[in-house]
């Protein structure tokens, strides 16, 4: 059995418990930072041995650096706890995360560890994706340690299962300090299940939540919630997503676009509910945000090509 959140059978605080406007002073995102090499191909069929593209092109991506990058956009003070290579990709990555108003003071360049690259295939119609990625554990534990004197009471922390045994300490310090941790998992594995009787806010997708269920999205939460605590989320792409809440389980909508590329909208939903939470938003407005947030990146190419902005937040 997990360990239950510290000084509480029920997970986090509830929405009614906080006050003033603003619930956490900052965002620290602790993960994966990487550069996109994104091309538009006409379908993705593996049965092809040559695939034409239409479109290439190069960004800054990655689960947290995506994320933090939406949060900064609404208005959050986010900081990135990452390390990409003293290279040319990590000069990008550090370019753009500042150009989108995050604070890279923390991001670790490294002569050792070179930038991750990911290679992305957009399907033209549709916007449906594949990456091509790199086995990064080697490399993670390689990774320095970061500063984790940032985390404190009014902080809200991301992580993402990267760098896991740095993750670990994060959120370890984030509970024992009394901050907040949203955390953004893909898959389940030894490192996540360590991460999750601290994270107040587990939002996985549904390939996560049906394998955990046993098929059913229901039971998964029903699960996490029993196991762990907290107030998970499950998100469902074009059906919207589920999530616990008061005692029961609720859905959130589909906010619905014209699809050109779904690359990074899973991030962007994690960036925009840390800043709908920071701005002390329930929790049902604060999915609801990150709910349209997410649709409005899939109008555009690329991780981050259409963040939304702070005028837009209503």
């Amino acid at each position: 059995m997990g360990r239950k959140p510290s000084g509480s059978e029920t997970g986090p605080v509830s929405d009614a418990a906080r006050s003033g406007p603003l619930r956490y002073r900052r965002v620290v995102g602790l993960g994966l930072c990487v550069v996109d090499h994104l091309y538009v191909v006409e379908r993705l069929h593996w049965t092809e041995t040559r695939l034409r593209y239409t479109e290439h092109c190069v960004s800054s991506g990655g689960m947290t650096g995506t994320a933090l990058a939406q949060a900064a956009r609404l208005g959050c003070d986010a900081h990135v706890l990452s390390a990409v290579g003293d290279d040319d990709g990590g000069r990008l990555v550090s370019r753009s995360l500042r150009a989108a108003g995050v604070k890279t003071g923390r991001l670790v360049r490294s002569r050792d560890l070179p930038t991750t690259i990911a290679v992305v295939l957009v399907a033209r119609r549709g916007g449906g994706r594949r990456f091509l990625v790199p086995d990064r554990r080697a490399l993670e534990r390689r990774a320095p340690d970061f500063d984790l004197k940032l985390i404190d009471a009014r902080t809200l922390l991301l992580v993402d299962g990267h760098f896991p045994a740095q993750a670990l300490r994060a959120v370890e310090r984030a509970r024992a300090m009394g901050g907040a941790v949203v955390g953004d998992f893909a898959r389940l594995g030894p490192e996540i299940r360590a991460l999750l009787p601290f994270v107040d806010y587990p939002v996985v997708p549904l390939e996560f939540a049906e394998a955990y269920g046993a098929g059913d999205p229901r039971r998964a939460l029903h699960r996490l919630r029993e196991r762990y605590g907290g107030t998970p989320v499950v998100t469902q792409g074009a059906r919207g997503g589920l999530y616990w809440h008061e005692g029961r389980i609720r859905r959130f909508r589909v906010h619905r676009v014209k699809v050109r590329d779904t690359t990074g909208a899973g991030d962007v939903f994690h960036g925009a509910l840390a800043a709908g939470l920071c701005a002390g938003r329930d929790l049902p407005a604060a999915l609801d945000l990150a709910a349209r947030a997410a649709a409005l990146n899939c109008t555009a190419l690329g991780a981050t090509g259409r963040l939304m902005t702070r005028e837009e937040m209503g």
